[in-house]
């Protein structure tokens, strides 16, 4: 489904599975985005099989950082690296932070008079708009960026995301 915060897919490496997976894990442990420590790549290893691997963002930090919180790695054949991204935490965020504003921007809508204040004050009026379509347009925009937006940044995300994990195989694979 479009909406759901989750990327697979398929790259092709040159190392062993085995090779790949112990070079992961090294990866993993030196830190994963960027080779070495930062308080923002704090991942962990929590299941790692002979075809398979699980990387998890180990704290929220991590997590709302770039969005790679759940990351699985499997190796069909030789060859092949397929894995999934489910990016729960993260979109959790977005979707919290964004409802918070946009609940703040429905109580100031309801309880003051925007609708007057626009009317007093023509700065506060969309020009070309009459103070009616001025006032639905606050309605939108609180509608829009409190309850839409972060739907749609979950959306967006799944491309640099999928950009992040093949870079990152890639780097791995070329170290192994």
């Amino acid at each position: 489904m479009v909406l759901t915060p989750q990327i697979d897919g398929t790259v092709a490496i040159q190392s062993s599975s085995l090779e790949f997976a112990q070079a992961f894990k090294r990866r993993v442990a030196a830190g994963l985005l960027t080779g070495h420590p930062h308080p923002r790549s704090n991942y962990q290893v929590v299941d790692a099989g002979s075809d398979q691997l699980r990387v998890h963002a180990a704290d929220w930090r991590t997590a709302i950082s770039v969005g790679l919180n759940e990351l699985e790695l499997w190796f069909p054949q030789p060859g092949s690296v397929r894995y999934r991204v489910e990016y729960w935490r993260w979109a959790w965020y977005a979707i919290g932070l964004s409802g918070i504003f946009g609940l703040i921007g429905l109580l100031l809508i309801v309880t003051l008079d925007v609708r007057g204040y626009i009317a007093s004050h023509s700065s506060a009026q969309v020009p070309g708009l009459s103070i009616d379509q001025s006032y639905l347009a606050a309605w939108l925009m609180v509608i829009f960026w409190g309850f839409v937006w972060p739907w749609l940044l979950i959306v967006l995300h799944k491309r640099p995301l999928r950009r992040l994990v093949t870079r990152l195989i890639g780097e791995v694979d070329a170290r192994s």
